[in-house]
C-alpha cells in the first residue's frame, strides 16, 4: 500500500519555531513555566472555534453505535497512546464490551512505552490493523496525526474508506492538502500554533488530542443513556473506589441510606442500572 500523496502549503505548525519560545534554554524556570501555561491555554480557544465540527464528529461516533459500529483510534506516538488511553477507559467508565472502542498504536503494545523505529513509517502495516479488525461500514475509524502526515494512519484510514467506513481526521496542521478521493469524512484541524519545544507534539497537540477524544467517547455515551444527570450509571464498579462510587450514585439518585444501596447493588450484581431499577419497582 502506497502512503497518500499529501502536502502542506507550508511548514505544519507542529514543525514550526515558536518566537516565544526562542529563548526557552536561558529563560528563568518560573517564566518558562508561564509560558507553557499560556501557550496550553491557547488550546480550549482552537478547539472551540471547531465547536461545529466536534458536534458533527460526536453525532458521528453516536450514530455507529446505536447501530452496532464500533469506534477505532489509530495513531503512532503521542497520538497512539493517547487513542489506547482513551479506549481503555470506556469499558470500566461506561460498562461496554472492550471492543466497542479500540486504540491502535504504529509498532503493537510495545510502543505504548518505547519508540518503534520505522514504525509510524509503514502505511501497509496502518492498513494491515484496520483489516485484522474486519472494519465495516458501520465503523468509524479516527486518524490522529499531529502533522496529519503520519504513513501509518493514512494507511488505515485509506483501508478503512475502502470498507466503507466512516474516516476522521484529526490533526493541527490546517494548511494540510488532502487529495478529493481519500479525503476522510470529517477532518478536525485546529490550529493550535508551533509548540513552545519545537516539533513536541506531546505538548500542545497532546493535550488537544485528549480533549477531543475525552469529548467524542463521553458525549457519545451520554446520548446511548449511560449518564443520569452528570451520573456515569454505567459504571462498572471493579474495585474499591468504584464501588463507593456506585453506592453514592445509588444514593444520589435514589435518596436510600447506605445500607440499602450497597444491598440493592449486591442483590444486582453490582450492575448500578439494575440496582436503581430495582428501586423504582
Amino acid at each position: 500500500m502506497k502512503p497518500l500523496a499529501l502536502r502542506s502549503r507550508k511548514l505544519s505548525p507542529t514543525e514550526s519555531r515558536n518566537p516565544r519560545s526562542l529563548a526557552l534554554d536561558t529563560m528563568p524556570v518560573a517564566e518558562a513555566v508561564q509560558l507553557m501555561l499560556e501557550e496550553e491555554s491557547k488550546v480550549t480557544a482552537a478547539l472551540l472555534a471547531n465547536k461545529s465540527l466536534l458536534t458533527r464528529a460526536v453525532r458521528v461516533v453516536t450514530r455507529a453505535f446505536q447501530t452496532g459500529g464500533r469506534l477505532f483510534y489509530v495513531g503512532a506516538g503521542t497520538s497512539g497512546r493517547l487513542g489506547v488511553l482513551d479506549a481503555s477507559e470506556c469499558p470500566p467508565t461506561f460498562r461496554v464490551a472492550p471492543t466497542q472502542v479500540q486504540g491502535i498504536i504504529a509498532g503493537g503494545d510495545v510502543a505504548l512505552r518505547a519508540a518503534v523505529e520505522g514504525a509510524e513509517d509503514d502505511a501497509a502495516a496502518g492498513g494491515r490493523e484496520v483489516g485484522s479488525r474486519r472494519v465495516t461500514q458501520h465503523d468509524v475509524v479516527v486518524g490522529i496525526a499531529a502533522s496529519g502526515m503520519t504513513p501509518f494512519v493514512w494507511g488505515a484510514l485509506d483501508e478503512a474508506k475502502k470498507r466503507g467506513a466512516t474516516t476522521m481526521l484529526v490533526c493541527f496542521n490546517p494548511h494540510l492538502i488532502i487529495p478529493r478521493a481519500k479525503r476522510p469524512t470529517l477532518v478536525l484541524s485546529p490550529d493550535l500554533g508551533p509548540e513552545v519545544l519545537t516539533g513536541s507534539t506531546r505538548l500542545k497537540a497532546g493535550t488537544a488530542t485528549k480533549l477531543i477524544l475525552n469529548i467524542l467517547t463521553t458525549l457519545s455515551m451520554v446520548q446511548l443513556g449511560k449518564v443520569t444527570s452528570n451520573l456515569m450509571v454505567d459504571v462498572n464498579p471493579s474495585n474499591v473506589k468504584l464501588r463507593a462510587r456506585a453506592v453514592r450514585i445509588v444514593r444520589e439518585l435514589t435518596g436510600v441510606d447506605e445500607a440499602t444501596a450497597v444491598d440493592r447493588l449486591k442483590r444486582a450484581k453490582w450492575v448500578v442500572k439494575d440496582a436503581l431499577h430495582s428501586a423504582t419497582h
